[in-house]
Parts: structure tokens; sequence; C-alpha cells
């Protein structure tokens, strides 16, 4: 009987950065109702799909 080498496990890809969005409307983010001008961190996937169906913006860079 022979026996594998044991490989090491492969570590999963690290998640994409979070980012950063303005609310343009009223929204409920992490179960807490939050105010238009808001600024929240998300996925970009979910920064995505907040922009098309018009809950937020970029966000203005302060200078």
């Amino acid at each position: 009987m022979t026996t594998k080498t044991a490989r090491p496990r492969r570590k999963p890809p690290a998640p994409p950065p979070l980012e950063r969005v303005c609310l343009a409307h009223e929204h409920k983010h992490l179960g807490v109702l939050r105010a238009s001008g808001t600024e929240i961190d998300v996925h970009p996937e979910t920064a995505r799909w907040l922009r098309a169906v018009g809950v937020v913006s970029t966000p203005e860079k302060k200078e």
C-alpha cells in the first residue's frame, strides 16, 4: 500500500476591498436605517447593484 504525500491546502483568494458609497436616499444597511448622505462601505458587487437601483452615488472627495 502506498501513501500520498500531504500537500498544503491552498488559501482561498482574498476578498476584494470594500467600496465606499454615499447614500442618495434613506436606506437600511446592516439592519440600521441610514439617512441620505451617509457614507457606507460595501462589497463592490453590492455597490454596483445599489448604483443600478439609484440608492447610492460615489462619495465626494474631501480636500
